[in-house]
């Protein structure tokens, strides 16, 4: 398969086009590892003397190795490349709000250690034990290694520029210096987005390969609340200084129930997990088992639980409609919905499919693709890349920190 250069010049939205093309076959060879030289020229369409200039430079600046050797076809047996997956280490940290986890990742994405403390307390206190909680690990399991940044996963609106959480209904927190007060104890840069986007960043690294070309991919994610990340052209829609704002406050019943934000009927409302947990505890028996969390439902409509299963109805019902409104005024190529509630996906599926139905959505043409995440807890993953592609940047290649 071809690998389109235009969407994978925009994976981690690089603007220098010498930073964009090693991007381009870091993430090809990481993807298909491990890859030859000739098949990278087969997948860009580049020329074979352009792939070995930027193949050498990848391996100049120690980001990628040569390892074993092919089977020859006539001419010199080809030596096989793979990522350094200890080029740099990143630090993903993902603040829900119930919980709260934090990870290790190597150069390749793929996650070391992971550790998880619940989301209470004041802000500087949950931050100062995270924080904590990193170094340890970091002192304890790789004290030799090299770490390029941290990536922040948080709900609510962000100001980007400045590191900062403006607002967090859901987390209950507001006018956070969220990158000021990390940068002091763990000493690295530290890079803030909203968990949404986070998520949507994290289906342009783990998302499946046969989406490669999609230009369009809209993310729901379903928590406390309702955020959306928007992919525009391959690149993550940021919107204005603090943020893209989100959907989940779309009045969808007028008579519904009061959201957090104070109006009524907002898909937030309507379709999020407490809307999940109140439909359930609305719905089941005396005898029916408590629900906490929103895979304790699942587990029970697996067990052909009749509340479990009318109330996962009822949230795919409000889901669909919500995303059958986006459908129509953004045209996404494909949908991905994320969260708890995505391991339902059988059973929610043919609700939210049937919604997003309509005259001016033509099948093969503009009905989109409305699938599952790639990953579970997608924020977490997100900030991941969101980490990594700073060390692509000319100044951030400089702060590489040793603990």
């Amino acid at each position: 398969m071809k690998l389109p250069k235009s969407k994978a010049l925009r994976m981690v939205g690089v603007r220098d086009v010498r930073d964009a093309n090693q991007t381009v076959f870091l993430h090809l060879i990481r993807e298909r590892q491990p890859i030859s030289r000739a098949e990278i020229v087969r997948a860009t369409g580049l020329s074979a003397g352009t792939v070995s200039a930027i193949v050498n430079r990848l391996i100049s600046e120690n980001l990628v190795f040569e390892g074993t050797e092919g089977p020859s076809s006539g001419g010199r047996r080809p030596t096989y490349l793979q990522v350094n997956a200890e080029t740099a280490y990143v630090i993903a940290l993902d603040i829900g709000v119930k919980d709260s986890v934090y990870a290790i990742s190597d150069f390749n994405g793929r996650i070391l250690r992971q550790g998880q403390l619940a989301t209470e307390g004041r802000p500087e206190v949950l931050l100062d034990s995270i924080a904590e909680r990193v170094n340890w690990l970091v002192r304890h399991h790789y004290p030799r290694s090299r770490f390029a940044a941290v990536g922040v996963s948080i709900p609510g609106l962000i100001d980007r520029a400045e590191g900062e959480l403006i607002v967090s209904p859901n987390l209950g927190w507001e006018g956070v210096p969220i990158r000021e007060h990390l940068e002091k104890r763990l000493q690295l840069p530290i890079y803030v987005e909203n968990d949404a986007n986070a998520a949507a960043f994290a289906e342009l690294w783990y998302g499946p390969l046969d989406e490669v070309s999609v230009r369009t991919l809209l993310f729901i994610l379903v928590v406390e609340g309702i955020g959306s990340g928007l992919i525009i052209n391959g690149e993550l829609h940021v919107g204005s200084r603090v943020g893209l704002g989100g959907f989940g406050h779309m009045t969808l019943d007028r008579d519904g129930p009061r959201c957090s934000c104070g109006r009524l009927g907002c898909w937030e409302a309507l379709a999020s997990d407490p809307a999940t947990l109140a439909n359930y505890r609305s719905l089941k028996r005396r005898t029916d088992p408590v629900a906490r969390r929103v895979s304790e439902v699942i587990a029970l409509a697996r067990d052909s639980n009749s509340a479990a299963r009318e109330a996962l109805r009822r949230t795919a019902h409000y889901l669909g409609e919500g995303i059958a409104s986006l459908a129509h005024g953004l045209s996404p190529e494909t949908i991905v919905v994320g969260g708890e509630i995505a391991a339902a996906w059988p059973m929610i599926e043919p609700y939210l499919k049937g919604r997003v139905k309509s005259s001016y959505l033509i099948p093969s043409v503009s009905v989109p693709a409305i699938r599952p995440a790639s990953v579970q807890r997608p924020s977490l993953y997100g900030a991941i890349p969101i980490a990594l592609q700073h060390y692509f940047r000319p100044e951030s290649k400089l702060v590489l920190a040793r603990f």
